[in-house]
Order: structure tokens, then sequence, then C-alpha cells
């Protein structure tokens, strides 16, 4: 039987407002709630405010997740990516929100365009640290190869408890490119029990998330951060991006992991 693929949802794109692009608490719930009802399981949150910006003031966010969560029961995935300027604990501020289960570990730092996008090993034992002490999940995100080497040496130094997971981000500029040799890689590296996902980033089809499925990848993100085009289309909304994955995936043959379900794959 195939693993039931969990669906993740990341809404809002980083250029700010235009495209479409929802930016208000009442947009962006509105799409993440048709979101859930098309299929997704989870949803990827940042905090900003309403003009798009990367934010530590927390308004916006949590006005956002509450309004979700009266509609429907989607996890809530919080970034603590945050930009490099913040301080390593303000960037953990989303995951302090009362429905947040899940949130996003970055473990390790990249070239990122002509930045470099900072995530120092003492940065990630504080995230490591407090997420613990408010009892969320991380999802650790790899953006190199070598990135996996830190998270597998972190997991035993700092006692993370298992089940881990690990989402491996491609084809951002100028991090890993997306290869199934390297996803193989990557995969390989993952402990036995643990999960894995990929984040598909200007992706114009879902060719590479229905290969990494097949290569036993268990979560797969789309949405308007990632991209919003799709099989020679752009798309209106994202729950118009989780319709079309979610059908290509049923017709290769898996099955769609509710949010319950998600729950007790990813929480454990």
């Amino acid at each position: 039987m195939q693993k039931k693929i969990i669906i993740s949802v990341a809404p809002v794109g980083p250029w700010g407002a235009g495209e479409g692009n929802p930016l208000s608490p009442e947009a962006v719930a509105e799409q993440v709630i048709q979101s859930a009802k098309a299929g997704a399981a989870m949803v990827h949150m940042h905090c900003r405010d309403e003009s798009g910006a990367l934010t530590t003031d927390l308004s916006t966010f949590n006005k956002t997740a509450d309004l979700i969560k009266a509609s429907c029961d989607i996890i809530l995935e919080a970034s603590t990516g945050g930009i490099s300027s913040m301080s390593a604990l303000e960037r953990t501020l989303p995951a302090t929100n009362r429905h947040a289960q899940l949130a996003s570990l970055n473990v390790g730092s990249f070239n990122f365009g002509d930045k470099v996008y900072q995530n120092s090993v003492p940065d990630i034992r504080l995230w490591i640290k407090r997420l613990a002490e408010l009892g969320i999940k991380p999802a650790m995100e790899v953006f190199e190869a070598g990135n996996m080497h830190c998270a597998l040496n972190l997991i035993k130094e700092q006692g993370m408890k298992a089940p881990y997971n690990f989402i491996f981000v491609c084809n951002l500029n100028w991090g890993m490119p997306y290869h199934p040799t390297l996803i193989s890689y990557l995969r390989d590296q993952v402990p036995q029990g643990s999960n894995f996902g990929v984040n598909m980033i200007g992706s114009s089809d879902f060719k590479q998330h229905l290969e990494v499925a097949r290569l036993g990848a268990v979560i797969l993100r789309v949405g308007f951060e990632d991209s919003r085009r799709y099989n020679g289309k752009i798309a209106a909304t994202n729950q118009e991006l989780v319709s079309a994955l979610r059908s290509e995936l049923e017709a290769d043959g898996f099955s769609i992991a509710t949010a319950d379900e998600a729950r007790a794959i990813l929480l454990k």
C-alpha cells in the first residue's frame, strides 16, 4: 500500500501586494479554509503584516490563525524562518501561537541570491530548546546536503525525540537544486520510522512532486509562497493548487491524508 501523502499549503507569496496574493487575515484564512476542504492537512505560515512584510508583530499572524482554526482543523506549522536581521529568539515568536503544533526549523545557512541566509549552529540549538519548551514538534528544513549532517548531529546532541520530520527545500537560489539522486541520498539518511517531505520552489508543474512521492516523501507542499504556476496555468487561489496536486496524486495511486491522519504521522 502506498503511504498517505500529507498536502501542505504555504498561502502567501513573498512579493507583497498584487497578483491575487492573500495578505489580510480574512483573505489568508479564507484561502486556507478552502485549501483544507480541497485536501490540505497542514498550513505553513510566516509572521507577516498586512503588506506581506515579515515582522515580529504577531497581531496579524494570531488573528489569521484564530480565523483559520475557528472554521477548520488543519495543522498549523509556524515558520521560524524569519529573516537574518531578526534575533534568534525573535524568529521563534510564531511558534508561541496557541494553535501551532509544528514549527519549521532551519538546520543550516546557505547563499540566498546575493545574500547569506544565516542559520548558525548556536542559533539552531536555541531554536531546538525553545520549541521543546513550547511543546512544538520541529520540521527540520534542509537547504543543502551538508545541513542533513548537522541535523543528525544535533538530534543526538540535543536528545531530540523520535520520530523526526525533515523537509528538503529545493531550487532556491542558491540552495540545492532538485535531482532525484540527491533526494534519494538525503532520504537514505532519514532515521527509520521518521518522515521527510519536499518543497519545490518555483515549480511549473507537479512532475517533481510526484517523483518524490514515489521516492517515499510523506509531505508535499504547494502554495503561493512556492509557485503559482502549474501545468501551463497560473493559479488564482491556493486551493486551486491544492486541488490540482491532489488530483494528480490520486491518479498516480496515492491517497491523501486528513488532518487527523497527518497528526498521527507527524506529531508522534
